[in-house]
């Protein structure tokens, strides 16, 4: 008796079925924990599967946003969850990859306590400048900062955001001064660089593009290990003469540690079916970002290289961890 009532528990967590009589996952809603606030990029992008893919599961996946501190308050709940796959995290790199560096203390370890479920949006970034400035190529505004040294404002959302770390890494390969202006978030750094108060910036591609169609602002490179789909007719920033530049943005789901593995897999499954449809593709590709499908095994390693990449990058940034 004791040998089946095991078995029956075995196959309830994993959603066996066939000799089982327990049903198959998700038997349940499954609770989406969000670290950031509603309408945020990570929300808007994830809310755009979760809403296809509990049609697909026949149960609905109910997004829980918790933001504050820079996602790692949500993270830490997160990472406390109980593993059964019925609460799972939508997150962006920075929660993963940037914060466990630039935050003293935080009650979760991003490598030891997640496992990756799937990686599900690439979020280019691209070197952006003010419209006016004579700089029509990453080449010419190289040159330009050179000649006129200490005068082209960088501007970022905040130290440690991804525009402080991306205009960091561009201008030390580059072989430029940075001279950073912080503000507080994106909108107000992108808006300073649109009305000429800075000149340059490394934003997300999405958060960059209003001011660019207005004709404010003019991007010059993207970010990225390829051209982006959304703006093919830029170059990246690595082939227009800086080597070695890479840094884009990405989102995802992670599962707390020791979930079971089919169930990593078949959520796995389901979200990349999604992903794969035309509909998300176009919806994505309105946002400006671009839709990834991929095995856990791919996400845990872009997970691992960009926190070890972003370490490093904070140290060279001098960035003290608060």
């Amino acid at each position: 008796m004791k040998r089946v009532t095991n078995a029956l528990i075995v196959c309830s967590v994993l959603g066996v079925v066939g000799t089982c009589a327990a049903q198959p996952y998700p038997a349940r809603p499954i609770r989406m924990m969000l670290p950031q606030t509603p309408g945020s990029t990570t929300d808007l992008l994830g809310r755009i599967i979760f809403t296809r893919m509990s049609d697909q599961f026949g149960k609905q996946i109910v997004v829980d946003n918790r933001p504050g501190a820079g996602g790692t308050l949500g993270m830490e709940i997160a990472a406390r969850a109980t593993p059964d796959g019925y609460t799972l995290t939508a997150v962006a790199a920075s929660m993963l990859a940037i914060a466990p560096h630039t935050y003293r203390k935080i009650g979760y370890d991003p490598l030891r306590d997640f496992v990756p479920v799937g990686q599900f949006a690439l979020a280019e970034t691209a070197l952006c400048v003010h419209a006016p400035l004579p700089a029509k190529t990453v080449r010419d505004f190289v040159e330009l900062a050179k000649a006129r040294p200490g005068q082209l404002n960088m501007a970022s959302a905040g130290v440690g955001a991804t525009s402080h770390l991306g205009g960091m890494m561009f201008s030390t390969l580059a072989g430029i001064e940075a001279n950073h202006v912080p503000y507080k978030g994106a909108g107000p750094s992108i808006m300073a660089v649109a009305q000429g108060e800075a000149q340059w910036t490394v934003p997300p591609l999405s958060a960059a593009m209003p001011q660019v169609k207005a004709g404010r602002m003019r991007c010059l490179a993207t970010g990225g290990e390829r051209r982006s789909a959304v703006t093919p007719e830029l170059p990246t920033i690595a082939e227009s003469g800086v080597p070695g530049f890479r840094f884009y943005g990405w989102n995802g789901v992670v599962a707390p540690r020791a979930t079971p593995r089919p169930i990593i897999t078949r959520f796995n499954r389901v979200m990349n079916d999604v992903l794969g449809t035309a509909q998300v593709r176009k919806l994505y590709f309105e946002l400006a970002q671009e839709t990834v499908r991929g095995s856990p095994e791919d996400f845990g390693k872009l997970i691992r290289d960009d926190y070890e990449r972003m370490g490093k990058l904070v140290k060279l940034s001098g960035i003290k961890p608060e």
